[in-house]
């Protein structure tokens, strides 16, 4: 028998429900619904043309230059970027063309779109790095309440499962931010949201800060719990860190004079080929998750 279509709850509604969900203010959900599989095929960058580009160039600059010369991520980084352009944008095309760019690009072409390092003055470079998520239609007009937010991911199953994978394995362990995984884990799952209801971004142009965009304005009583949440992906030492590694990696990379010693060390990291995560994708969406959701209530 289908399952009877359930309307949207309202906000109010919304938060009568939320404190039996968020027990002891803990919104962990379940185990990473994915598992790491070896990706066959080494990844390989074009550098031979970025001499076209000013010495100065900023480095987001200069990795989207290696996207344009990638047949692939160039096909993909225009798919999404003709979606989430232009008045008539549509949020979730937008959205599903930037699942698709993160998810089938290579992980070293959109690591580096997304985590390019920018200096603080160099708001044009922050602006390009801000602008890879394309806020202008990705994501709401309006901010909306985080826990609204949340609800909404629960309620759909992709979003649901890169939720766990992302509280997963951006979790701090103790107060002393002792990560549960490795960093390339946490980015993976951290860019793994690009694209769903709860898709973080930079907040300016000027630093390397995420966020959610949402407000925990109105939660009345769960305001803790809001916060709670935003801060999970604002404040998450193991995101921070991730991020931070991968832009010093990256500042790192491009500091060196285009010679053969720059080739041998990207060579070198193709022999350790980079673990995607693949789905598992369970069956009966819309019926099994409303079970686990009322079931939950009780």
């Amino acid at each position: 028998m289908a399952c009877p279509p359930s309307p949207r709850p309202m906000l109010p509604a919304l938060l009568l429900l939320l404190p039996l969900l968020l027990r002891a203010g803990d919104y962990e959900l379940d185990v990473s619904p994915y598992e790491d599989t070896v990706t066959r095929k080494p990844w390989k960058m074009n550098f031979s043309k970025l001499n076209m580009l000013k010495p100065d160039s900023d480095l987001c600059l200069k990795f989207a230059m290696l996207c344009t010369l990638n047949d692939k991520c160039d096909r993909l980084r225009k798919a999404y970027g003709e979606a989430c352009s232009g008045s008539r944008c549509q949020r979730h095309t937008c959205q599903r063309q930037l699942r698709s760019f993160f998810e089938k690009a290579s992980e070293p072409h959109a690591q580096g779109l997304l985590l390019c390092p920018c200096a603080p003055t160099d708001q044009g470079c922050g602006q390009r790095r801000r602008n890879t998520i394309a806020p202008s239609c990705s994501l709401p007009s309006e901010a909306p309440n985080c826990l609204e937010l949340w609800h909404i991911c629960l309620s759909d199953p992709l979003c649901r499962s890169r939720l766990v994978d992302f509280q997963t394995h951006c979790h701090p362990m103790d107060i002393l931010g002792t990560c549960a995984t490795e960093q390339s884990k946490c980015l993976r799952a951290y860019m793994g949201l690009i694209g769903t209801a709860m898709t973080p971004n930079f907040v300016s142009n000027v630093n390397a800060s995420v966020a959610l965009s949402c407000t925990c304005r109105g939660s009345g009583n769960l305001q803790e719990e809001c916060e709670r949440l935003e801060e999970s992906f604002s404040r998450n030492p193991c995101l921070m860190e991730a991020i931070a590694a991968k832009m010093r990696f990256h500042s790192q990379l491009f500091s060196q004079d285009w010679t053969a010693s720059t080739f041998s060390m990207m060579e070198r990291q193709n022999k350790n080929p980079a673990l995607r995560p693949q789905p598992w994708v369970p069956s009966l969406f819309s019926c099994t998750l409303t079970l686990i959701l009322l079931l939950s209530l009780w």
